[in-house]
């Protein structure tokens, strides 16, 4: 009875662990922020803030098969951050911007039906930054 009691709670134990396994997701933003705005739709994502710390991930989805580039365009008023932008399972530079900087570019031309995770990471404490990002075909 004690082996059949056992292998039941083993059986149950491996169902949840795989059940919550599936339900993660590839990056996971955790931040400290005021006066922070975001929004986020299929295409478009943006961020602005008074004071940033840590990181930040926005999904952007290229549905169809067309070309799709990421235009963007940020501004920062103090520290220093890294973004990155995710496709194909890649993690790829997009551009940093340190204290007083701006950004106005776009990436590459790709092709697929799949998200597009764009990562905001900071290098300590920022100030004043806003953030824009376009899923253009």
């Amino acid at each position: 009875m004690k082996k059949f009691v056992s292998a039941i709670i083993a059986v149950a134990t491996l169902v949840l662990c795989f059940t919550l396994c599936a339900c993660a997701t590839k990056y996971v933003s955790h931040y400290s922020s005021s006066t922070m705005t975001t929004t986020e739709t299929s295409d478009k994502a943006s961020i602005s803030f008074g004071s940033f710390s840590g990181t930040y991930v926005m999904k952007l989805q290229n549905n169809g098969a067309d070309e799709a580039v990421i235009t963007y365009e940020a501004t920062l008023g103090e520290g220093k951050i890294k973004v990155y932008y995710d496709y194909n399972d890649e993690k790829l530079d997009l551009f940093e911007i340190g204290a007083n900087g701006s950004v106005d570019s776009k990436t590459e031309a790709f092709t697929g039906n799949k998200t597009v995770y764009v990562i905001i990471e900071s290098d300590g404490k920022c100030k004043d930054g806003s953030f824009s990002f376009t899923l253009k075909k």
